[in-house]
């Protein structure tokens, strides 16, 4: 319990004696998070330079001396520029990491000196203005059209192309394959393997604490619904521990009010993993008039207390309840994978 205040309850007032070495702390992070933060941007720069000019002496192989030898070992380039890439790449989600963790901690330690920028909008929202005061806005991953994802998308395109030469002759005057229009399997699958390590390297390594593969999913299944979502989820996680955390701080005793809601809500809620199937089949069956007449059901929904937790956290009741459901589903089996029983358990009440 003393790891999870730890990491969950930072935002305690620091006392008197100790504001001089949080203020220094605070001035450390803010210059490691700029400093790092202009490393990336000029190695970023100099990448650019490097792959333009690589391409250039691909793509003027003829009239460069050398460019003939890189053109004849394009495979064993490619190879080696795959790897050289995969290694660049993981030491730039390296300090984009480092940038974002040391960002989060100025945004901390500034509210825990009771430095805020209270009411005071200037010409921003307050979320705008360096992660104001909810660092979770500072995002491991900004977004793919963003500048911090000019790494990957440059080590992305090098890779491809000087793979693709091996297999076709690209004339860029008509956009046509000389040798070839058909896909061949091996430059295929080569291209498969490119994106999905590169992703794999650069995406998935930027995942936020709580943000998985599943709520990647339940993204898209709540894009293909057209259903709205709060997606401030780490946030929402970190005030749902610390809802937790509080109460226990309080010593607050809340087994027989839990008890009694796990009889009438979940009766079989520490049993399954966010849903519940015998639940749903039940309340399936209690919704259509012939099977709720001939088995005796009174009708009834079939959700467990993390399906209501989500639709209360994340999903606005005021969309259609159809839709709904579905995207409940899987985000009850999300929030089975970031919080305990008891965390959720808690919230709930």
């Amino acid at each position: 319990m003393s790891d999870i205040k730890e990491i969950y309850y930072p935002l305690s007032r620091i006392e008197e004696g100790h504001r001089d070495i949080a203020l220094l702390e605070l001035q450390s992070a803010q210059n490691l998070s700029n400093s790092q933060t202009k490393v990336y941007t000029q190695f970023a720069t100099i990448l650019i330079g490097i792959i333009t000019v690589i391409l250039t002496i691909v793509l003027n192989a003829d009239k460069i001396n050398f460019g003939h030898l890189l053109v004849e070992n394009l495979l064993f380039l490619s190879l080696l520029s795959y790897i050289i890439c995969l290694f660049l790449l993981r030491y730039f989600v390296d300090l984009q990491t480092e940038i974002t963790i040391n960002a989060r901690k100025v945004v901390t330690l500034r509210a825990m000196l009771g430095l805020d920028y209270h009411s005071i909008q200037l010409t921003l929202p307050k979320d705008r203005i360096e992660g104001a005061t909810n660092p979770f806005k500072i995002k491991f991953f900004n977004g793919w059209l963003k500048f911090q994802s000019i790494p990957f998308w440059m080590f992305l395109i090098l890779v491809g192309y000087l793979w693709t030469l091996n297999f076709y002759t690209i004339d860029f005057s008509n956009f046509d394959f000389e040798r070839s229009i058909n896909i061949n399997f091996k430059w295929g699958v080569g291209i498969l393997i490119l994106i999905i390590s590169y992703y794999h390297a650069y995406r998935i390594k930027l995942l936020d604490r709580n943000e998985t593969i599943l709520l990647h999913i339940c993204l898209g299944i709540s894009r293909v619904l057209s259903i709205k979502m709060f997606k401030d989820f780490e946030y929402s996680v970190y005030r749902a521990r610390l809802s937790y955390i509080e109460i226990d701080r309080l010593n607050v005793n809340y087994k027989t009010l839990a008890n009694i809601l796990i009889t009438v809500e979940d009766s079989n809620f520490f049993n399954h993993k966010g849903i519940s199937y015998k639940s749903l089949l039940r309340a399936i069956l209690s919704q259509i008039p012939y099977t709720r007449k001939k088995y005796n059901l009174i009708r009834s929904g079939g959700s467990t207390i993390e399906m209501q937790l989500s639709r209360t956290i994340f999903i606005p009741t005021s969309q259609n309840k159809f839709k709904r459901k579905i995207l409940e589903f899987f985000m009850s089996k999300w929030l089975n994978q970031v919080l305990s029983k008891d965390e959720i358990l808690s919230i709930y009440i």
